[in-house]
């Protein structure tokens, strides 16, 4: 399973928030209309999930739009090349950019802009020392219980001895139900779009709420995701693949030793 977040999202995530602005709608309206949950139309709006596209073409019916005015990139800023230093005072051509849109025009540069610096084929060689920070994101991955997530909300913190090689960004697990191997509170690290093995423990965002398990798939196609811990069985989730349920996975938890299956799976 690999993680599935894409640019796609991230421009379907622009122009409904676009679209919502113009109309005057909040996030609590669109659910609404689609007959999903708020937190569903939060992880539309930040770019964790992206719609099937019969909820694409209810929204292009509700705003009086095309599906392309949805999924297409309406303008894309321009890139620009490295520059020698400015003199002192100068304004960069992004400042200037920036300082003609309004407030919404605005927000959706930053995004773009940390959409670009996510990618590495966009990202300079001198980050100003990025590349000793990692992503520490303050909402926790639910190990029996789900947390609802709130956006982007992440800080970053200085890399350390302790960060795993090839980990992307930490989070902490909220919970008993990954115990032995995953303590409730501790800070575990995650790698985007490994691809997970069988009872692999991964980050995963399940119908607007995130979890930390271990994962796999029996001979139907139904996905289970498993609690290590025996006494913590009510917190599995079980999604069939005739289920109209969104499960995504964020990335792999990078632990020192392979999880075992389950003792009771």
């Amino acid at each position: 399973m690999r993680d599935e977040i894409s640019y796609d999202r991230y421009i379907f995530a622009a122009n409904l928030k676009r679209l919502m602005q113009r109309s005057g709608e909040k996030q609590v309206d669109i659910a609404r209309v689609l007959g999903v949950s708020k937190a569903t139309v939060s992880a539309y709006c930040s770019a964790a999930q992206m719609p099937r596209m019969d909820k694409i073409e209810q929204l292009s019916r509700h705003f009086g739009v095309s599906r392309a005015e949805l999924i297409e990139a309406v303008s894309v800023p321009p890139s620009y090349s490295r520059q020698e230093p400015r003199e002192s005072g100068a304004r960069s051509p992004a400042e200037d950019i920036y300082d003609s849109l309004n407030g919404a025009g605005q927000e959706e540069f930053i995004r773009y802009g940390r959409y670009l610096r996510s990618q590495p084929e966009y990202r300079a060689e001198d980050t100003r020392g990025r590349a000793g920070y990692i992503k520490h994101f303050l909402v926790p991955a639910a190990a029996g219980y789900a947390s609802p997530i709130e956006g982007e909300d992440y800080e970053l913190i200085e890399r350390g001895d302790d960060v795993p090689p090839g980990a992307d960004f930490c989070i902490s697990v909220s919970g008993d139900s990954m115990e032995p191997y995953i303590r409730d509170g501790e800070l575990v690290y995650v790698r985007r779009g490994a691809e997970l093995s069988e009872f692999d423990a991964g980050i995963f965002y399940v119908d607007g709420d995130v979890f930390c398990k271990q994962w796999c798939t029996d001979y139907s196609g139904t996905l289970h995701l498993l609690s290590a811990n025996a006494a913590r069985q009510d917190a599995n989730i079980t999604i069939p693949r005739s289920a109209n349920r969104s499960c995504v996975c964020f990335g792999k938890v990078l632990l020192p030793v392979r999880l075992p299956k389950p003792l009771y799976w």
